[in-house]
């Protein structure tokens, strides 16, 4: 039954390979992001590049015709979004009685040109994201699996500004480019064999009962510890700052002036990523896995680059992939450095006892690693306090100023 579910999500993904051009890594994002409870996914690019149809290919291909979209091109009302009174309740028998939208009850969603979305809107849907609830007059409806696919243009002169918390709700954000001189053609044949109507040829490969299966199986999956550790490596890199930028009310570039790790990712980060970045990428880890078989360190560094996207604010103020490339390449080249100087083992190793030749290893080590630093930290306050080390030579000393 097993290989039956893997074939077809396969199945998912091919058909819709052969309706939608091109931005195939897209597309293989979306299918692993489906694999886990509550599945969110956004989709950017400029206009006419094909998001609302990639969306709709995506609902089609599970849940046939049963699925809800709502536009923020319209005027969205409350109703829509969550729920309305029923008139003759209230009024024959003075009952407030909530009928509630078919976007809550639906578990296929899709929300069209996002950024267009109301602030009113926006934050009935962040709440239901958030908690997987939703209220109307004073009554609260809990919502069960779904899948979400929205879709935007944040360029588009029409958008509202939401705020990060809003955005860090979608698992995954995938980014559409332009078909290429050849592929133009490629579309304009498909057009012609669906005869303009690609959306509507998409069948359904999957049921909303076969997914909840295959989500149940993909929960289930265990992913090791070498790929835990490295997850999580991974996002504290792109959140630490020896000087606490998250409370701090100096942001960087000026709260990074004069710091000893001026050089490193840090300094190119204002806001680093929610703890969300750890869940995310550790669901399609468990996806990939049970999907494919196999998972390793370079996937979850290609992974990173639908995950961190709408989750970090680089100095930068750009955002753009090309910065977000970057930081990636020093972070895969960083983690080469630290398996050569075997500096985990070293940590490990002081943990479990104190050792006075590990200890000055482990200074020269923090120097150049910042998470590593943090946890030098902790035990040389440890130590500090057994009388281990004078606080005279204690790395804060030298790193923080």
């Amino acid at each position: 039954m097993v290989s039956s579910l893997k074939n077809k999500v396969k199945k998912l993904e091919e058909e819709i390979k052969a309706r939608f051009v091109g931005n195939e890594e897209a597309i293989k994002a979306l299918v692993l992001n489906l694999l886990h409870p509550r599945s969110t996914a956004l989709i950017r690019a400029p206009r006419g590049l094909g998001k609302s149809t990639l969306m709709l290919l995506f609902l089609r291909g599970i849940y046939g015709d049963d699925f809800t979209v709502i536009s923020g091109a319209s005027e969205v009302r409350r109703g829509e979004v969550v729920g309305r009174l029923h008139i003759p309740s209230l009024e024959k028998e003075g009952i407030e009685k909530v009928i509630w939208s078919q976007f809550v009850k639906s578990p296929g969603k899709g929300l069209d040109e996002t950024n267009r979305l109301n602030p009113y809107t926006a934050a009935s849907i962040y709440h239901m994201l958030q908690f997987g609830e939703v209220w109307a007059y004073g009554q609260r409806l809990k919502v069960g699996d779904y899948t979400l696919i929205a879709n935007e243009n944040p360029h588009d002169q029409t958008t509202f500004i939401h705020p990060p918390p809003f955005y860090d709700r979608f698992d995954i954000c995938v980014f559409l480019s332009s078909l290429s001189f050849s592929e133009k053609f490629i579309l304009e044949d498909l057009m012609d064999k669906y005869e303009g109507e690609i959306v509507d040829s998409m069948p359904q490969i999957l049921t909303p009962e076969e997914l909840s299966e295959i989500r149940e199986e993909v929960k289930e999956v265990e992913v090791e510890v070498e790929l835990k550790g490295f997850i999580n490596l991974l996002v504290r890199d792109l959140q630490a700052c020896v000087r606490g930028k998250d409370y701090s009310e100096i942001k960087p570039p000026s709260l990074c002036e004069g710091c000893h790790f001026i050089r490193e990712v840090c300094s190119k980060i204002k806001e680093g990523p929610s703890e969300r970045a750890t869940i995310i990428l550790t669901n399609l880890v468990k996806a990939k896995e049970w999907l494919e078989g196999s998972v390793d360190f370079n996937d979850v560094l290609e992974m990173s680059f639908w995950v961190l996207p709408h989750r970090i604010v680089l100095v930068s103020g750009t955002n753009t992939l090309k910065d977000l490339k970057d930081i990636i390449r020093r972070e895969r080249r960083k983690m080469g450095e630290r398996d050569t100087r075997r500096q985990w083992l070293i940590l490990n190793r002081l943990y479990k006892e104190f050792r006075r030749d590990l200890y000055n290893r482990a200074k020269e080590i923090a120097l150049e690693d910042l998470v590593f630093a943090e946890e030098l930290i902790r035990l040389e306050e440890k130590w500090v306090k057994e009388g281990k080390v004078n606080e005279e030579e204690i790395i804060r000393n030298y790193i923080v100023s």
